[in-house]
């Protein structure tokens, strides 16, 4: 939003005071003239976008098996890059039969992998030319996320971080897809199962940018605003919805969001990884102690402080796909119906905070966590 008359005359006066305030003020001016530019083209990058790869297009969920050396796989919880394991996964019950395909499998991930599970996600590294013709076509190193624990409350876990994914879609088609898949686990070289879970894949960020017309950039941002603003604020509002604080975006470090660009477009931010969000309340997810919140269910706004009348827009496109993100777990038939109605609970707090004004001024603009008065109340 461009800054008012009056505003741009105090600006130009703390500039004749302060040469250092000056610079900053170019600095922010450039990307709210970039972020202005670019607005109607963010709009845009929700309906441009080439064809989603085979293993994303569609909802069922694939049967498949996985055969690898687990024992070894498994004890591999030092390094930081786990070596490759050779294995095989079986896709059970395809148009042309069951399909084998050799791959080589590793652990990945750090909390999950060296803390928190007993099983941990795994990365799935396929021959390219083995999956053409197939529902793999075009994939190389696919991320799947597991059950971390043999427990049933894990598996629910799994189940609800998908479904944020999926939320995420709903919102914008900047996301990242997934695919839900029910896995039988077997030891290489043994008949006696390890288990069967639900696990889901996710998209590769390089794909999602190829097919948005764009590309990733590791760049680390001095600032969140430094973004594509639409984007921004669509990310930061669909983080306090699923209660999500896991998060950054510039420095010191990026933390669990990848950045890409479309047309030299500023960056718009890809939100991933949500087992530590409100919405799954996993039993090992805790808050950051920096934080004015005790539980990761409790919601807390990492946003800017901006002027009243800044999040209304965003906040509406929440408030006109809420029939689909209830719907989305209305209809989702893997989860129990315990864990339906919390989660719907969840999204009931959302919406009466976001369809209240004085609520909207609380939570977004009054208790907001990052304060750039300069920028923003002036």
């Amino acid at each position: 939003m461009l800054n008012s008359p009056s505003s741009r005359i105090k600006k130009v006066t703390f500039f004749r005071r302060s040469y250092k305030f000056f610079t900053s003020l170019l600095i922010i001016s450039l990307s709210i003239y970039y972020n202005n530019k670019s607005f109607a083209q963010s709009e845009e990058n929700d309906t441009t976008y080439t064809s989603i790869e085979p293993l994303f297009t569609a909802e069922d969920p694939l049967e498949l098996t996985i055969i690898t050396d687990f024992k070894q796989l498994l004890a591999d919880k030092e390094e930081e890059e786990p070596a490759y394991n050779p294995g095989q996964l079986i896709l059970i019950g395809s148009d042309t039969g069951n399909q084998t395909f050799d791959l080589k499998v590793r652990a990945r991930g750090i909390s999950r992998r060296q803390f928190n599970c007993s099983f941990p996600p795994l990365l799935l590294n396929f021959k390219k030319k083995a999956t053409k013709g197939t529902v793999f076509e075009g994939q190389n190193k696919v991320k799947l996320v597991t059950y971390c624990k043999d427990v049933s409350k894990f598996e629910e876990y799994v189940l609800k971080e998908y479904l944020t994914y999926k939320l995420f879609n709903i919102l914008t088609d900047t996301s990242l897809q997934v695919r839900l898949a029910h896995i039988t686990y077997q030891d290489q070289g043994k008949e006696k199962l390890l288990t069967e879970r639900f696990g889901f894949m996710i998209e590769d960020i390089d794909h999602l940018a190829r097919r948005l017309g764009g590309k990733e950039i590791d760049n680390l941002l001095p600032n969140h605003d430094m973004c594509d603003r639409t984007s921004l604020d669509r990310f930061m509002i669909f983080q306090y919805l699923i209660g999500n604080t896991d998060w950054w975006i510039a420095k010191p470090v990026m933390h669990n969001v990848k950045l890409i660009t479309i047309d030299s477009s500023p960056p718009i931010p890809i939100p991933y990884d949500f087992d530590y969000c409100g919405l799954v309340d996993a039993d090992y997810a805790t808050t950051d102690e920096k934080l004015p919140i005790t539980a990761v269910t409790q919601r807390y706004f990492r946003g800017y402080c901006r002027r009243p009348g800044s999040y209304e827009k965003t906040l509406q496109v929440f408030i006109e796909r809420k029939e689909k993100i209830y719907n989305l777990i209305q209809d989702f038939p893997y989860i129990s119906e315990t864990t339906r109605k919390v989660a719907l609970k969840y999204f009931d707090s959302f919406y009466k905070i976001i369809e209240d004004p004085k609520q909207v001024i609380k939570r977004f603009y009054d208790d907001c966590s990052i304060n750039h008065d300069h920028l923003h109340k002036m």
